[in-house]
């Protein structure tokens, strides 16, 4: 279903004049988060009937896929939707029948590849260049229906697309295991807002989490997913537009992967603990994970891979493997081996056609370079002296992953709902203190805009009964876990309005979804 348990306001409120989002009087926007690009209102009012009807053009399997999936959200605010496939083209202007919803892919090149355009005068119409944009605007078109049957909304026109490609969410998986139920409830709640990302830390220290044939005796006991219900993951992700990206964190946070697989560590390991990070000078281990990596992508498909490869040095090794390795690659120092290894990672991933992310850690004046095509998720602007504008200056692009205010953990300070809505894709915080805003990293959009490409809200260590409340203000776990905040529809807003509306209009306009 569609609901999102704490219902949406009604969002037809008030006759608005035709405005971009930032024009418009904040007394008459409409209760949309996120807020369109452009509104242009009509002339009078359209009260939806119970019964809908989703029509679309014969022969597109997509067209289909989304007006089934419309059908059944709708049905969970209180509709009865059926759907329908008409030859050989859906024209807007052809509908008689009142309350019918025309599904419509264009060859429009003022629609920007997610862009859409939602209609609504006697019936309603949404069309778009691409899937995509058509499933965006029924998302838009659920918001307004939201109160139901016979309620009346605005008759309108709303042109709209995103000002950033890469709209995320981050799950940790690994410290705290969530259940495919979780997952696939978030999926749909971050599509709500026009997320388009849902990267889950799927490794760490603490646990395996995913099913392997592979290595059997990798995935952790008791925490970790069958193939069927990554199917299950899959299937819904992809109902929902939103690609899954699959992190396994190597190669520090990897105690997991070396207790199932010894082999792994390094040779020697300082004051003897435990082994907590891969031996990237070991042929072995490069052909371990490229044969666990490809089995992953095999269970979940997309255009992306995260390597994690945070937190982990290689200086002053004593590894035998690590340092005949160096000899071997004519390299002085452990961290250009450290470079060598997210490189031949690299290859692997992009053999398989996909685009690699890495957290922040490497450094980008240091040989043999990491090749540009990574791109690089920053997440504390002081963390060992570099900064976003370095990795810029040395020509990689950036998704915002930045800790002020863009991490979640209940065991470290949280962003409140004003920072995040005084925010945008172009500011990273500093570091885990949110104020003042004056030691924030800003970047100006008119130099910036081609280098960063979106950003990812990322929940860490939370337990599954938590993240509700500390994403969405709503849900169970209270007041056991405190400071619950609708984080993530002002984060969606940001990502894909930009700043064009105010942050009084933000807080006020997801208030009345949520308080």
């Amino acid at each position: 279903m569609y609901s999102l348990k704490a219902p949406l306001a009604a969002a037809a409120i008030l006759t608005m004049a035709a405005a971009s989002p930032g024009q418009a009087s904040e007394a008459t926007q409409l209760a949309l988060v996120p807020y369109p690009q452009t509104i242009q209102s009509g002339q009078g009012t359209f009260i939806p009937k119970k019964d809908l009807l989703l029509n679309y053009a014969i022969g597109n399997p997509a067209l289909a896929r989304i007006a089934q999936t419309c059908a059944t959200d709708l049905a969970g605010i209180g509709f009865s939707a059926s759907h329908k496939a008409s030859a050989p083209v859906v024209s807007a202007a052809s509908a008689k029948r009142t309350g019918t919803i025309k599904l419509i892919i264009v060859d429009d090149a003022s629609l920007a590849k997610e862009g859409y355009r939602l209609e609504i005068d006697k019936n309603i119409s949404i069309s778009a260049a691409t899937a995509d944009g058509l499933f965006w605007g029924t998302r838009t078109l659920l918001q307004l229906l939201t109160s139901g049957p016979r309620k009346a909304i605005p008759q309108l026109t709303i042109k709209d697309q995103p000002e950033f490609s890469h709209r995320g969410l981050m799950i940790d998986n690994a410290r705290k295991f969530h259940s495919i139920d979780f997952h696939i409830s978030m999926i749909k709640r971050s599509a709500a807002y026009k997320l388009n990302r849902y990267q889950i830390h799927f490794s760490d220290h603490q646990s395996y989490t995913l099913p392997s044939t592979a290595f059997p005796t990798l995935p952790t006991q008791d925490r970790h997913y069958t193939r069927a219900q990554i199917k299950r993951l899959v299937d819904a992700a992809r109902q929902y537009h939103v690609q899954i990206i699959p992190e396994i964190d190597v190669p520090g946070h990897a105690a997991a992967l070396i207790s199932s697989i010894p082999s792994l560590a390094c040779t020697t390991t300082s004051n003897n603990r435990p082994a907590r990070k891969l031996c990237i000078g070991k042929q072995q281990t490069y052909q371990t994970l490229e044969k666990l990596f490809t089995e992953v992508m095999d269970m979940i498909p997309g255009d992306y891979w995260h390597l994690g490869a945070d937190e982990v040095h290689y200086h002053n090794t004593r590894c035998t493997a690590c340092l005949a390795r160096m000899r071997q690659e004519d390299l002085k120092q452990g961290i250009q081996l450290y470079h060598s290894f997210i490189n031949r990672m690299h290859q692997v991933v992009k053999d398989k056609g996909r685009t690699m992310l890495v957290w922040e850690g490497f450094d980008p004046t240091l040989t043999p370079a990491i090749d540009k095509e990574i791109i690089v998720c920053p997440f504390d602007v002081k963390h060992k002296g570099r900064m976003p504008s370095d990795y810029f200056n040395a020509g990689y692009k950036i998704l915002n992953t930045s800790w002020s205010p863009l991490y979640v953990a209940d065991n470290i300070y949280m962003c409140t709902p004003e920072t995040i809505a005084r925010w945008s894709p172009y500011m990273f915080g500093a570091g885990r203190s949110p104020q003042p805003f004056a030691y924030w990293k800003k970047f100006n959009p008119a130099t910036h805009r081609n280098k960063i490409i979106g950003a990812q809200m990322c929940s860490w260590d939370n337990e599954e009964k938590a993240e509700e409340g500390l994403l969405l203000g709503t849900g169970p776990g209270f007041p056991e876990y405190g400071r619950p905040a609708p984080r993530l529809p002002i984060m969606a807003e940001r990502v894909w309005s930009g700043t064009q509306t105010t942050a009084k209009s933000l807080l006020e306009r997801v208030g009345a979804h949520y308080w």
